[in-house]
């Protein structure tokens, strides 16, 4: 059973019309590696009893372990969302976690590609701010794709998250979601790495339509990528029976 935790809101800043960044201290140091999320409870219940209960990435790294932050985007009619963007300073929260096995193996070396779409370069970020992560920044290739430059986080906010070591930051433009374009769009983009034939290791997270195609392309590639190193926000892949 998840263990209830507490954290207080330090401090919200706006960063767009439809984004929330948050930042907390816990009660406690988290114990989470970077890449991680936590689930946070907004203490809602619907009619049907279910508790409203969302999962955030943290974007921190995880040399802190009390203060963190997280970066929520507005759902429209979204309970869990619309809780979140009314905190304030001073409000405790309660949520469980760390969760989540989004993080580098301590044994594995090489050039790595973090590929997020969307919402998903939270997770990205806080792989690429984790501890066991910096010996892999010189060969790592961060690439986040979203429909435009006003979607979610502003692109100088992602660059100036990214550790100064990273090898190589690229922000592209991908039709929106539900496009019959976008998953080609984003298999083309993938096979461009792809085509340089030094990639070790792959981790992307957002789309989960997305996510499954590019698996796909990377396993049949031969890239040590399996599906803990995959994280879909949204449109999740259905479960096999």
């Amino acid at each position: 059973m998840a263990v209830a935790k507490i954290a207080r809101v330090v401090g919200t800043e706006r960063l767009g019309p439809d984004t929330l960044l948050l930042d907390l201290c816990a009660a406690e140091p988290l114990g989470f590696v970077g890449g991680q999320y936590l689930i946070l409870d907004s203490r809602i219940v619907l009619p049907n009893g279910k508790a409203v209960k969302r999962a955030y990435s943290l974007l921190t790294g995880d040399a802190e372990q009390c203060r963190f932050q997280l970066a929520v985007k507005r759902i429209p009619d979204g309970l869990g969302s619309a809780f979140v963007h009314g905190l304030a300073a001073g409000t405790d929260v309660s949520f469980s976690g760390p969760w989540g096995k989004f993080f580098p193996r301590e044994d594995v070396s090489g050039r790595t590609l973090i590929l997020a779409t969307d919402t998903g370069i939270t997770a990205a970020l806080g792989l690429l701010r984790a501890t066991r992560f910096a010996p892999l920044l010189p060969q790592a290739r961060l690439m986040w794709l979203r429909d435009s430059a006003e979607y979610f986080l502003p692109d100088e906010f992602v660059k100036n998250q990214v550790p100064a070591a990273c090898g190589e930051v690229r922000i592209e433009a991908i039709p929106a979601v539900g496009h019959p374009e976008r998953v080609p769009h984003a298999r083309a983009m993938l096979c461009e790495v792809l085509s340089r034939g030094d990639l070790t290791q792959a981790f992307i997270a957002g789309d989960g339509v997305v996510n499954l195609a590019l698996l796909d392309d990377l396993v049949a590639a031969g890239v040590a990528v399996s599906k803990e190193q995959v994280e879909s926000f949204f449109n999740m892949p259905k479960k096999s029976a």
